[in-house]
């Protein structure tokens, strides 16, 4: 995959796990955030095993490395999760969006990937359009705790399959990933009681998220990272919140307002200095 595909697959990636934060939403009047993720994972896993079932017979050497990635991946969907109990959205979203800070600093530490003054000024860009685009107010609690593990959580995620795509087969390491992620959300949705109430609407939700926001968007992410750095990685995620806000407020009602247009007209902006940032070509 050449860079500037990486760049515009992440992107529709971001466009796409925007787009389903309404769907989400409104699937978990119907189940809960757990047996949502495990039957979206189970989806995603069972269509990537059949059409890319070739990628299985090479697994061995990839099932510790794919069991890495979904500790972290798991960790970052359930201390988010659990952490939307005890804090507003606003502030789930903008504690989250900090991996973008956090990436870089894991990348440096992990892979030793060097940090361009480009890419400095695209964290700090991005980090306050987020800031703007959460309307983030009040003091520290609980949840919000929680939601910076996640955001920990995430970081190392994203850093970790920039590593690990270029040692293994990015299929046979997202087919391992989204199976034990399944089988961790199944464990925790077995100790809620498998709660679920069925519904059309529930059924789609986890139909389009597992189709696109995990099998296919989870598989791009994977075959794009094996050419980008993390850091620019992470700085492209970024557009996830904005179309979570484009998407909520076109089915929702919600809107950005002055200061999310502000802050997302920020995050672009960092993302085109990440664009244009072509001193190397990975880590």
């Amino acid at each position: 995959m050449r860079r500037s595909t990486a760049i515009i697959s992440l992107f529709l990636v971001s466009v796409v796990w925007g787009g389903t934060f309404p769907l989400v939403k409104a699937s978990l009047d119907y189940i809960s955030p757990l047996g949502f993720i495990a039957l979206r994972f189970l989806l995603g896993f069972g269509i990537l095993a059949i059409f890319l079932f070739k990628s299985l017979k090479n697994s061995k050497d990839a099932l510790i490395p794919g069991l890495i990635l979904s500790i972290f991946l798991f960790l970052g969907y359930f201390f988010q999760t659990v952490g939307l109990k005890y804090t507003t959205s606003s502030h789930s979203g903008f504690i989250t969006g900090l991996y973008v800070v956090f990436t870089p600093l894991f990348a440096v530490l992990m892979l030793k990937e060097k940090i361009t003054t480009k890419v400095s000024i695209a964290v700090i860009l991005a980090l306050i359009g987020l800031y703007l685009i959460s309307n983030i107010s009040g003091g520290i609690n609980f949840g919000d705790f929680l939601t910076l593990i996640c955001a920990i959580a995430y970081a190392i995620q994203v850093v970790l399959v920039a590593k690990y795509s270029r040692m293994y087969d990015p299929n046979t390491l997202t087919i391992i990933e989204l199976a034990f992620v399944f089988i961790f959300s199944l464990g925790g949705w077995g100790i809620e009681g498998f709660s679920i109430h069925w519904s059309w609407l529930m059924i789609f939700g986890v139909v389009f998220t597992g189709i696109f926001a995990t099998a296919l968007a989870i598989l791009v992410q994977t075959h794009a990272q094996r050419v980008l750095p993390s850091s620019h990685a992470a700085i492209i995620y970024t557009a996830e919140p904005i179309f979570a806000g484009l998407f909520s407020y076109i089915f929702l009602g919600e809107g950005l307002g002055t200061k999310g247009i502000i802050g997302a007209a920020l995050i672009l902006l960092g993302m085109l200095l990440v664009a244009f940032d072509k001193s190397h070509q990975g880590p």
